[in-house]
C-alpha cells in the first residue's frame, strides 16, 4: 500500500493531499529514511512525521483493506513516540525535520 494512502486510511492524516505534501517535502520518514508518497508501506515499518505542533513516530501493525472506522484505527498502528513542540517556538530549531534555510542568490 502506498505511504500517502496508508496515512489517510489509518486516519493519522485527515487528507491525502496533506500526506502527499509532507512526503514531497521530505518530512515523512520510513524506517529513518525520507520517502516519497509512492513508497510501499509494509507491516513493522516505522513512520515518523510532523503534524501541527508535534512529531509522531508510529509502527505499522497491519494494512487496511478498505475504509476504516475511527474505533478500529488503533489496530493498524501503535504510537512509539509523540514529541510535542511548544507553539511559541514554532518549527525553528526545535523541529528535527526543519528544512535548511534558503540562501539568497545574487543575479
Amino acid at each position: 500500500m502506498r505511504l500517502d494512502t496508508f496515512l489517510k486510511k489509518s486516519l493519522l492524516i485527515k487528507r491525502r493531499e496533506l500526506a502527499n505534501q509532507l512526503c514531497d517535502e521530505g518530512m515523512v520518514r520510513v524506517n529513518g529514511i525520507p520517502r516519497k508518497a509512492s513508497q510501499e508501506v509494509r507491516a513493522d515499518d516505522e513512520l515518523e512525521f510532523p503534524l501541527y505542533n508535534r512529531v509522531l513516530k508510529v509502527r505499522v501493525l497491519a494494512l487496511p483493506d478498505g475504509n476504516v472506522k475511527k474505533a478500529d484505527q488503533w489496530a493498524l498502528f501503535e504510537v512509539l513516540e509523540d514529541k510535542r513542540i511548544p507553539l511559541e517556538f514554532g518549527y525553528g530549531d526545535e523541529d528535527p525535520f526543519a528544512l535548511p534555510p534558503k540562501v539568497p542568490r545574487s543575479h
